[in-house]
């Protein structure tokens, strides 16, 4: 198999930060018919030039070659984010227990779930509204911040049903 480069190889921080969803694959540019069996192009980013391009050739199968890199990649991607979500969430949690005695952390009664509820509205609304280029930044950590203080208390309720009704792992 020969992947043929048109742009440079691109390092694990610019794959990072091309969107996923705009992973796919096309025919390569030696093959207009769209030949199964001729070459095909992982590509990414922007259509009317792409920020990843790379051709697959010389394959039994090029196609299949070409859109098995497009869902690892992507896989892996999903993979890693929501590894790094659960570690965020799983900070706050921790921070969240420092909390002074007599604080319930798994205590999901009624008054906290309706304030959670509100703050995800709050936080959905913030973050649908667009901001000035200058304060993006700024909005785009709160939200994430809030929406992980919210994840790990939703995860506190999950711990207090746990404790509560004996949940096990199985």
């Amino acid at each position: 198999m020969v992947m043929t480069m048109v742009n440079p190889v691109p390092a694990s921080e610019q794959i990072g930060t091309v969107d996923l969803a705009s992973w796919t694959v096309v025919p390569g540019q030696s093959n207009p018919e769209k030949d199964d069996h001729g070459a095909w192009a992982v590509t990414a980013g922007d259509v009317e030039q792409y920020d990843l391009y790379f051709e697959i050739a010389d394959a039994a199968h090029p196609r299949q070659v070409a859109e098995f890199v497009v869902e690892a990649v992507q896989a892996h991607a999903t993979r890693l984010r929501l590894g790094a979500a659960f570690a965020d969430v799983e900070r706050e949690r921790e921070r969240l227990r420092a909390r002074p005695p007599g604080a319930d952390l798994y205590e999901g009664d009624r008054a906290r779930v309706v304030v959670m509820m509100a703050e995800l509205g709050r936080l959905a609304a913030e973050a649908y509204e667009p901001a000035p280029a200058a304060e993006s930044a700024a909005q785009r950590e709160r939200v994430y911040d809030g929406v992980t203080r919210l994840a790990a208390l939703a995860v506190g309720w999950l711990e207090a049903v746990h404790a509560r009704y004996g949940i096990d792992d199985g």
